[in-house]
């Protein structure tokens, strides 16, 4: 199977970020470079080699530092003494207090936002749902520009929808642990327990109790939310413990050896 290509190498203006390279190309690599761990283009503990990502990426060194060290500090790179860095790990326990907190981070911005939320933000929420209604949802890597497209979406959506929090702080940790849910999706999961779901209806009825102010029933939708998908979360927790269980075998190589962004 082949690999999965760079975020950089994809066309639509939306998936970088709104971020040009030749202005701000150490932004431009921090935003690859994290989609790309999410994505899984890069693997569980490879190695992140400077002069292999400046090829891999085509900016230069200075900027594949700071980006390195910017990802760092979402969690999904880790730093070894005298080693260098790494991409973060991943593991049952991990993926275990992962999803434990980010559903009460969650939980906690989105009531923050109804309390403090204003009719300016209710406006952005509506529009998003509009926009990522338009969006079609792709569960495979066979079309990995749609795909980016249907997460973009989809996390452009709950930004919106937790952004009336008015919490930078509370917004960069739920983010951050989000994406690191995302990558258990996209190493680990089967998709075909998410395809048929109708994210859109449950996202719809979610935006109309945000509106209606309705915290109580709000949190009860969020529950449902969450708890529809367990399925996709069990085939995570089956793919964790498979390989637990396995012995480790060599890497072939590494996602910036194997092939260069355009």
């Amino acid at each position: 199977m082949a690999r999965l290509v760079s975020v950089a190498t994809f066309k639509d203006p939306r998936l970088q970020a709104g971020i040009d390279v030749r202005t701000n190309p150490t932004q431009a690599a921090a935003h690859w470079l994290r989609r790309d761990i999410v994505r899984g283009v890069f693997e569980p503990l490879e190695r992140l080699k400077v002069e292999q990502l400046t090829k891999f990426y085509n900016v230069g060194h200075s900027p594949v530092r700071e980006a390195i060290l910017l990802v760092s500090a979402s969690g999904l790179v880790v730093h070894e003494h005298q080693k260098g860095y790494r991409v973060a790990g991943i593991s049952s326990t991990d993926y275990a207090d992962l999803i434990d907190i980010y559903q009460r981070t969650y939980h906690l911005a989105l009531t923050m936002a109804v309390e403090r939320g204003d009719e300016d933000w209710e406006e952005r929420v509506v529009l998003a749902l509009h926009r990522s209604m338009k969006i079609r949802k792709v569960m495979t890597d066979a079309e990995p520009e749609d795909r980016e497209l249907w997460q973009y979406a989809y996390k452009n959506l709950h930004n919106e929808i937790l952004s009336g929090c008015g919490s930078p702080l509370l917004m960069g940790i739920v983010g951050d642990l989000g994406d690191r849910a995302e990558r258990y999706v996209n190493l680990c999961a089967d998709m075909a327990t998410d395809r048929e779901r109708d994210s859109h209806a449950e996202h719809r009825v979610i935006v109309d109790a945000i509106v209606a102010g309705d915290v109580d029933h709000l949190n009860v939708l969020l529950d449902r939310f969450f708890e529809t998908g367990e399925p996709m979360r069990v085939s995570i927790r089956a793919s964790l413990a498979a390989l637990e269980n396995k012995p480790r075998r060599r890497r072939a190589g590494s996602a910036a050896t194997q092939s260069t962004a355009a």
